[in-house]
C-alpha cells in the first residue's frame, strides 16, 4: 500500500529538527485524510514550517493541528493560516504556543493600540 492511499488519521511528535521537518512535511502531502497532526515539541523553524504549510494545503479533514514549540515565526504562522483557508478544512483545534509569533495590533482593521 503506498502512502498515497494510506489511511493514517493521527501523526504524533517524532522529536526532528529542521531537515528532518521539512521531509516529515512533504511525506505528510499524502495523507489528506488525516484528521489530527500533532507535531508539537521540534525544532522545526522556518523552512520546515513553509514546507509544513504546503502539505497542509491538501487536507480535507483535519480538525486538530497542534504546532506548539516548533519554533516557528511570524511568516509561517500566515503561510499556515492562508493554507488552512485554502483548504477549508474544518479545524477546531489550533494550538501553535510557544512559537516565535509576535502580535502587532497596529497592522490590523481595527487599527488597534
Amino acid at each position: 500500500m503506498t502512502i498515497s492511499r494510506s489511511v493514517i488519521q493521527e501523526k504524533k511528535t517524532t522529536k526532528v529538527g529542521s531537515e528532518g521537518g521539512i521531509a516529515l512535511s512533504e511525506g505528510l502531502e499524502c495523507c489528506a485524510y488525516m484528521k489530527k497532526l500533532d507535531l508539537r515539541d521540534n525544532m522545526f523553524g522556518a523552512e520546515a514550517g513553509v514546507s509544513l504549510s504546503k502539505s497542509l494545503s491538501s487536507y480535507k479533514h483535519l480538525t486538530e493541528l497542534y504546532l506548539s514549540y516548533l519554533n516557528l515565526e511570524d511568516e509561517v504562522a500566515i503561510a499556515i493560516a492562508k493554507a488552512l483557508k485554502e483548504c477549508a478544512s474544518p479545524i477546531e483545534v489550533l494550538e501553535m504556543a510557544g512559537n516565535d509569533i509576535t502580535l502587532n495590533l497596529s497592522e490590523n482593521e481595527l487599527k488597534q493600540k
